[in-house]
């Protein structure tokens, strides 16, 4: 940019004449065009939360009279307010006084450091309020009279000011789709940059087909494949018939294969095992056809297991026979079933226990099937949640607020899985979008509602930074997950002018911010490149107007102003475009 504050010689200066004792000064003032006031930054910025300028002032030889006193105050005037620095004190040799002394006939300087609080840019000016008054001919050393007024540096830039997530920005259009100005997409557990903060949405448990499964078994007296029809009158068979008639009808569900699975109790000779099993999974599977009898479509897949070791380890470990843990050490020790059978048998109050209780439960035919349920597609979830209809659990309402981009139609879908469910995942996400919209005391209300989603520690940083309020935002971060919050870490370093730190957590739009808060020209170009929008259009001009391209920086302003016309009002009191609004 054209910096529009150099000012080594004096910009302006008014002169106020002084008759009676001000003799000793009246030739500086005749020469006073000859003072040299330079300014470190040329233009003031606003760093964090303050203006800090460097400010150097430059007498020449044979100026400074040898009996005057000036007092220089820094003053930034802006409309009708003004802000005074700490003055300064310089003395001619002849003065006894402790001030800085500049001599007549070498000159002489001083550098000012000055700071003051502030908190936006504006266009106006730091001047210098120059007073004086003699010491050798007014002995009674009289008040100072004014003696000069020099124009410093002009205006205050803010592009820090500029970042998207700190300090209360205006709400988007409620019915408008989510404008997003990095390149992220605006889906549950990815961060979400724009205007109001960065934050993370909490994801769906959404599974679009489910599966439900059913089982049953009949069960065989000892050394039997012979079905009883007293085992086919049980509960667990009747649900399991209900279950099977019911699903193969249903709309948008697939039976699965009803399996018959054989077994045998680890009792016996093993050879002999094997055969009763599977004898039992072919007696079990016809009985249960014919139960289903009149059910198209039925697949039968038939298989045998012989002895049941695994499930008389799982009864045992489950029972509270005496000697359980002897048994099980048996199972441990030894791998052949023969061996096994024949120490637990040598058992013999053991055995008599495993007979009565265990064993009669492994001799048994299992019967299991699977109903795959193929659930709404996403038209008629979305559809279903924009009708508020109840038919929807909170994971498909979750989901449904996902297939919009729309703001106010994700609001109203997390407000019905919040208020309904009481779900603390709606609530984050509901406060996300009340952030998107600007109300950003809502967004706060709703995240606190939500305190059981690891995401609300970062959410609540980056809604207080967004309402301007740092400590608060600093508070939460403490507590939130890094990586997950890295970019409020980094707006929250750019907003206290920690530029370095910022920058090494930023990308997109407010690295380009950090890069021209740190005058890194070059870098703000690359973060910006494939940025959209007004907001990233008004970055890019005030790049081409430091560059001291006119016509690019007028184009993208023009660009910016027409896509948001808010920004002109800004662009006007904006110094990086003091010269340039003059023109458009």
């Amino acid at each position: 940019m054209k910096r529009l504050a150099t000012v080594s010689l004096v910009l302006s200066m008014v002169a106020t004449m002084l008759v009676g004792c001000g003799e000793c000064y009246e030739k500086m003032q005749k020469k006073q065009d000859q003072v040299q006031v330079t300014c470190v930054p040329e233009v003031l910025t606003l760093k964090g939360s303050t203006v800090e300028a460097d400010i150097t002032v430059t007498f020449p030889e044979m100026f400074f009279d040898e009996e005057t006193i000036l007092k220089i105050t820094p003053v930034f005037v802006y409309g009708s307010e003004e802000i005074a620095c700490a003055p300064k004190y310089v003395q001619g040799e002849d003065v006894v006084g402790n001030y800085t002394a500049i001599s007549r006939f070498e000159g002489g300087s001083y550098t000012q450091h000055i700071s003051f609080p502030f908190d936006k840019g504006v266009v106006g000016t730091l001047e210098l309020r120059v007073e004086a008054k003699c010491f050798d001919e007014c002995r009674e050393m009289p008040d100072f009279t004014p003696w000069a007024t020099i124009a410093v540096a002009k205006g205050i830039s803010a592009v820090q000011s500029l970042a998207q997530g700190v300090g209360a920005t205006p709400a988007v259009v409620e019915d408008a789709p989510v404008e997003v100005v990095e390149a992220v997409e605006v889906v549950e557990g990815k961060v979400t940059t724009d205007n109001n903060g960065h934050y993370t949405m909490s994801e769906a448990n959404f599974e679009r087909s489910s599966v439900k499964n059913a089982e049953a078994e009949i069960k065989y007296l000892i050394n039997s494949s012979n079905v009883r029809k007293s085992q086919l009158t049980a509960e667990q068979i009747t649900l399991f018939k209900e279950f099977v008639a019911a699903n193969s009808a249903a709309e948008r569900t697939t039976l699965g294969n009803v399996y018959a699975s054989g077994y045998a109790s680890p009792d016996g000779p093993e050879k002999f095992n094997n055969k009763l099993s599977e004898q039992r999974s072919k007696t079990g599977a016809k009985a249960m056809q014919k139960e289903l009898k009149g059910i198209e479509g039925l697949n039968y897949e038939i298989a045998s297991y012989g002895e049941d070791w695994d499930g008389f380890k799982t009864l045992v470990e489950n029972s509270d026979i005496e000697d359980k843990d002897l048994i099980l050490n048996v199972l441990a020790m030894y791998s052949s079933p023969v061996e096994r059978d024949q120490e637990i048998q040598n058992m013999s109050a053991v055995f008599k226990v495993l007979a009565e209780e265990i064993l009669p439960q492994l001799r048994r035919t299992r019967f299991a099937v699977e109903a795959t349920y193929a659930g709404l597609t996403d038209e008629e979830i979305l559809e279903a949640a924009k009708k508020g209809c109840d038919c929807l659990d909170v994971e498909h309402l979750l989901h449904a607020a996902t297939l919009t981009n729309n703001v106010a139609e994700k609001t109203a879908i997390y407000e019905k899985a919040a208020t309904k469910y009481g779900d603390a995942r709606a609530y984050n996400n509901l406060g996300v979008c009340y952030a998107l919209s600007g109300k950003l005391a809502e967004a706060k209300d709703a995240f606190a509602k939500a305190e059981a989603e690891p995401a609300v520690a970062g959410n609540l940083a980056a809604v207080s930074l967004a309402m301007g309020d740092l400590e608060e935002a600093k508070k939460y971060l403490a507590s939130a997950d890094a990586e997950a919050v890295k970019a409020t870490e980094g707006a929250l370093a750019l907003a206290e002018g920690n530029y370095q730190e910022a920058k090494t957590k930023l990308n997109g739009y407010n690295l380009a911010v950090a890069e021209l808060c740190d005058n890194n020209i070059e870098g703000a170009k690359a973060a910006i490149a494939e940025v959209k929008g007004a907001d990233a259009d008004y970055v890019r001009a005030i790049i081409a107007n430091r560059e001291g391209d006119v016509e690019k920086a007028t184009a993208y302003l023009k660009a910016a102003i027409a896509a948001k016309p808010e920004l002109k009002a800004k662009a006007e009191n904006d110094i990086e475009f003091y010269e340039l609004m003059q023109t458009m």
